[in-house]
């Protein structure tokens, strides 16, 4: 989409969202697909809410209690939040879904796992709870984990080089590359009966690892830990240290394990009265190959990739409402890229304190920026979703315009250029904006209906369906009955 298309858009833009047909809906797609089942990944960058929009989803088709529901990727450093009627729900590795009453929520292959934190979370959730888990837990065993001695090695690496800078510490690229290295722990081997011997090795290996790094020691080095909160941190400890705590962790963690994770995936997906979820985290900006390099994840976190979790029995193409999730009225960034846009930095401080917009497991700021059709147009030709989904619809003031970014240039030629994912490509890129008026965000947190909300919103959707994606449902706060959605 080129900028004349864009401004042709605008032009006719009108106070009405494009939507699927009125015949489609979510529980009666197109006939060739599967009912009741939703995939929801992120836009741009990570951290719009996809938590919170998997949470009214998991609502929305809980009915009967027999959700299923599924993580496809990334680990701890993922941060979903929601509220369900006024109590704050953050998970970090655990599916959204686990705290719907009868639902099964799956953690599949394509994650990876730090077993003690993933046993804090749902202590913490528990906690909320009456001391147990609405949902039921199950882990594939499968699953990669991603341990203090992968912390270690990140960190190490991060110390020597800036690749990693942006990261959460979480050692989320060292676990998946400790499968690309073909030396990974999975689930099943801490759970084997030989496993202190295969830890003792593992630990052997990151040892001698990571004494080839200057003044480095793997026992000395401090790694994240989700003990003491956001920024805590502590020693990796010897190697029997090491091996105490996760002696500490096999028999609690064992009774989520579970080697049926194909079985239970076809089961459900067999069973068309069984409504399906599918939550993924950071987003399609920070994939290995369509994010800003070097400020990527290590995972795949568009369901163009969504086969990898599921054995192939849950494909992309099968998926009639694959979803993507961002804010309204701007993007946010959490690492070390720089994006071309104008500077508002009033607008910034506003939105980061009233939005609370900082990295859930850093505590980082986030930056914010204007919402760039043109980075949304290549992200969504990686990711291939079909609608969009807009958080944040509350983030507008009456007295504020809403800037967009239509189109980028060469800053020295001033040529149109488009979007690609590399830092010395976007350096030499100048932003060009349209501007929308902005309502009042506060007044439309109760509307539950599209023709209710301003013209001015109603005018900002539509142009945002025609110039993203048809959009299918906005949120208008955090809560599970904070949506306006249509025909799904």
């Amino acid at each position: 989409m080129n900028f004349l298309q864009l401004q042709d858009i605008i032009a006719k833009s009108e106070p009405m969202a494009r939507i699927p047909s009125s015949n489609v809906s979510l529980s009666h797609p197109p006939e060739s697909f599967r009912p009741s089942v939703i995939s929801i990944e992120d836009a741009f960058f990570g951290d719009s809410g996809k938590g919170a929009v998997t949470a009214k989803f998991n609502h929305i088709l809980n009915q009967h209690k027999n959700l299923f529901t599924m993580r496809f990727n990334g680990g701890a450093n993922a941060g979903h939040e929601t509220y369900i009627h006024g109590k704050l729900i953050v998970t970090h590795q655990v599916p959204t879904g686990v705290v719907c009453e009868g639902a099964t929520a799956l953690m599949t292959r394509a994650m990876v796992l730090h077993p003690e934190d993933l046993l804090l979370e749902l202590d913490q959730l528990r906690s909320q709870f009456n001391g147990t888990l609405p949902g039921r837990l199950v882990i594939d065993d499968r699953i990669i984990l991603t341990l203090d001695t992968h912390r270690a090695l990140e960190s190490a690496l991060n110390d020597l080089s800036t690749g990693g800078h942006g990261s959460t510490g979480r050692g989320i690229a060292t676990g998946y590359a400790s499968y690309y290295l073909r030396v990974p722990v999975m689930l099943r081997d801490l759970l084997s009966e030989d496993w202190e011997d295969n830890l003792r090795s593992h630990y052997r290996l990151f040892d001698a690892l990571i004494a080839g790094f200057p003044d480095r020691t793997l026992s000395a080095t401090a790694v994240a830990t989700m003990a003491g909160g956001i920024g805590s941190t502590r020693a990796v400890g010897d190697e029997d240290l090491f091996i105490k705590r996760l002696a500490d962790i096999r028999s609690r963690i064992q009774p989520f394990a579970s080697p049926r994770a194909f079985d239970l995936l076809q089961d459900a997906w067999n069973d068309p009265a069984i409504p399906i979820t599918l939550e993924g985290a950071q987003g399609a900006g920070l994939d290995p190959f369509h994010g800003v390099y070097p400020d990527i994840t290590a995972s795949r976190p568009m369901s163009h990739n969504i086969n990898d979790a599921t054995y192939n029995i849950i494909r992309p193409q099968d998926i009639y409402f694959r979803t993507a999730v961002f804010k309204a009225t701007y993007m946010s960034s959490v690492g070390t890229r720089r994006l071309p846009a104008p500077e508002d930095a009033g607008t910034e401080a506003w939105i980061q304190q009233a939005f609370d917009e900082k990295g859930r497991s850093t505590g980082r700021l986030r930056d914010i920026y204007p919402i760039s059709i043109p980075i949304a147009g290549y992200l969504r030709r990686a990711a291939g979703y079909r609608f969009a989904i807009a958080t944040h619809l509350d983030a507008s003031r009456p007295d504020t315009d809403i800037d967009v970014i239509t189109h980028y240039s060469d800053t020295a030629t001033g040529a149109e250029q488009p979007y690609l994912p590399y830092q010395d490509h976007l350096d030499t890129l100048s932003a060009h904006t349209h501007t929308f008026k902005g309502w009042d965000g506060d007044a439309i947190k109760t509307i539950k209906a599209f023709e209710q909300l301003p013209e001015t919103a109603r005018l900002y959707i539509d142009f945002l369906s025609r110039a993203i994606a048809p959009l299918v449902m906005v949120t208008t706060g955090p809560d599970l009955e904070d949506y306006i959605r249509w025909n799904i």
